[in-house]
């Protein structure tokens, strides 16, 4: 809230925040399968018809791509952005752009990295 709204909006660095929840919905989870990602569809979709995009976090987007990589709410919201950019640019327009997430924190890199050397270790 303090950082990454105002880079974005300068007007949120004046904002207080009054309340916040998280929720965990337990069985919530997407149903792409493992190993799915070479069969998602484009979000450029076909040449042939410039002015149909695709957005939802199951597309593929290649340049565009944005730190929000796994099948959730973020990258389904990032990825209608930038499908909307795209139309945009095509009709001669130019985009908003997307602001780019900051790095993942030290810690949590670290703990990535050992998860990833558990997970090769276990699968000799």
């Amino acid at each position: 809230m303090e950082e990454l709204l105002p880079a974005a909006v300068p007007e949120f660095a004046r904002a207080n925040v009054v309340d916040s929840w998280v929720g965990k919905f337990g069985g919530a989870v997407s149903h792409f399968s493992p190993g799915s990602y070479k069969d998602r569809p484009s979000m450029f979709g076909d040449p042939s018809v410039p002015t149909v995009k695709f957005a939802g976090d199951i597309v593929k987007m290649g340049e565009r791509e944005h730190a929000a990589k796994g099948l959730c709410q973020e990258r389904a919201y990032v990825s209608g952005l930038q499908a909307a950019d795209l139309l945009v640019e095509g009709a001669g327009g130019s985009g908003k752009g997307v602001l780019q997430c900051r790095d993942d924190e030290a810690q949590f890199k670290a703990g990535a990295g050992v998860i990833g050397r558990m997970r090769k270790a276990l699968r000799r």
